[in-house]
């Protein structure tokens, strides 16, 4: 560990100093990761992040807001499960006319283990509905449907 003129080993110094920078290196990686950018709501997109962001809050009711006349009528409300660590990434949006169509990757962390956790990613697609000047979510992908008649698969 150390060399007969009581100095430390060098590569023992490298190695924790090694571990040291990775260490501080994530702790700044946790504590910086910011919130996304608010989109502006009248658009589709930004409807789909604030739906989004109330379901993964666990606001059913904002979230049941946000979604269409016909949908909020028949719904049949699906049982909340935790949404742990989720983000949607913005991929494309069609919009014409009356309807817009916002397709996002969901991006899921499941676990902790010793390395984190681990994320996974899938396709979405969520079909809205410019209702009385506001765009209102008609479909979205089943991950974060409230209600059981309104989520899809994904595609």
């Amino acid at each position: 560990m150390s060399t007969a003129t009581g100095r430390p080993d060098r590569t023992l110094v490298v190695i924790v100093s090694i571990i040291a920078a990775v260490v501080i290196l994530a702790l700044v990686v946790v504590f910086t990761r910011g919130t996304p950018t608010p989109l502006d709501p009248a658009t589709p997109e930004g409807a789909v992040q604030k739906y989004a962001s109330a379901v993964v809050d666990g606001d059913f009711p904002a979230a049941t807001q946000l979604m269409t006349r016909a949908v909020r009528e028949q719904c049949e409300r699906a049982d909340g499960t935790s949404m742990g660590d989720i983000r949607l990434t913005l991929n494309s949006s069609k919009v014409s006319a009356d309807t817009a169509v916002v397709r996002v990757t969901i991006s899921r962390g499941v676990g902790g283990g010793l390395f984190g956790p681990s994320l996974y990613d899938s396709e979405g697609t969520f079909s809205l509905l410019n209702e009385d000047g506001a765009w209102m979510i008609d479909s979205a992908p089943w991950e974060l449907a409230v209600c059981y008649n309104q989520g899809q698969p994904n595609e």
